[in-house]
């Protein structure tokens, strides 16, 4: 049992509603169900009854909340107990990077970072959209550099870092070869590697069928290296960022007549004090001149 499946369970419980909940914690739908599923698991029963149109919760489910309820405020506590003796005493920023962004691309904005000031450790962690903002609620982070195609929580203090093109990526051997836009009807019945982790993968899926477009998924992975490999060797196409196309030196093409466009983004936890060592590595992030690739005078739209 995870105090985020807790945290998930709470947050559908209060309002009755696996999309409202998935809103509300910041995950895709099919995460929180996913995470709601083990947490029965771990229980031994059902938690909700959910139809087509209604969710509510079982009898175990009823009976759970109470002592649900205080684990979670338990664990709170302990973690904002935890942050108070430790005050402002360690100058080490542990940063997130979205396992969907080129670490490469990041880097050296880090780097600059580090330029002209008193010196401050870094510590890196990967992960998906739904491990850093659980990280970030938890305390095990300070900063997050991710994306998402829905609204960002109003506990998270948020600065655009940079956007970028989404790109369909395809073999040497591919008949989109040497075109550097496509529209999107063309993919109608592609053979697709889909890649798993995506954050955009299920608003994607959406868009395509509102637009009668359907695809033919060959593979499916986690793994970034797996799909690049699929793609070079003409398995299917994949839809990707443009830098991680870029960095795997694979051909690709935009949606020229629906753009997908993504928002990077640098997050912090709205509640909690930024310490000196945060708030120079984000002042540093946010001066970063990304598209130059070089530190420039910058003004974010929220500090972070």
């Amino acid at each position: 049992m995870e105090l985020y499946q807790i945290r998930y369970f709470l947050a559908v419980a209060e309002t009755l509603s696996f999309t409202r909940a998935s809103e509300r914690v910041f995950v895709s739908q099919p995460a929180l169900t996913k995470a709601i599923q083990r947490l029965e698991e771990a229980i031994g029963g059902r938690l909700f009854d959910r139809t087509r149109n209604t969710v509510q919760l079982t009898e175990l489910g009823r009976e759970m909340l109470p002592s649900l309820h205080q684990i979670h405020a338990s664990a709170v506590e302990a973690r904002e107990r935890a942050r108070r003796l430790a005050g402002d005493r360690a100058d080490v920023v542990r940063i997130g990077v979205m396992c969907t962004i080129d670490f490469d691309q990041v880097l050296p904005a880090f780097a600059a970072s580090q330029e002209g000031r008193i010196a401050v450790s870094l510590s890196f962690r990967e992960g998906s959209l739904e491990a850093l903002t659980d990280a970030l609620d938890r305390g095990d982070l300070d900063l997050a550099i991710l994306c998402s195609p829905h609204d960002i929580p109003r506990r998270f203090e948020t600065a655009h870092l940079f956007s970028e093109d989404y790109v369909v990526a395809f073999g040497d051997d591919h008949r989109f070869g040497g075109r550097d836009a496509i529209e999107i009807g063309e993919l109608h019945r592609e053979r697709y590697c889909e890649r798993t982790m995506c954050e955009f993968s299920s608003w994607i899926e959406r868009l395509l069928r509102e637009r009668g477009v359907g695809l033919e998924v060959v593979q499916s992975s986690a793994r970034e290296d797996w799909i690049q490999a699929l793609v070079r060797a003409n398995f299917g196409v994949a839809f990707m960022p443009a830098s991680i196309a870029d960095a795997a030196r694979l051909a690709s093409a935009r949606t020229a007549d629906v753009p997908i466009v993504r928002e990077v983004m640098l997050l912090a936890p709205a509640d909690r004090a930024a310490t000196a060592a945060r708030q120079a590595v984000a002042d540093s992030l946010l001066a970063y001149d990304w598209a130059g690739g070089s530190a420039r005078g910058s003004t974010a739209r929220r500090s972070a």
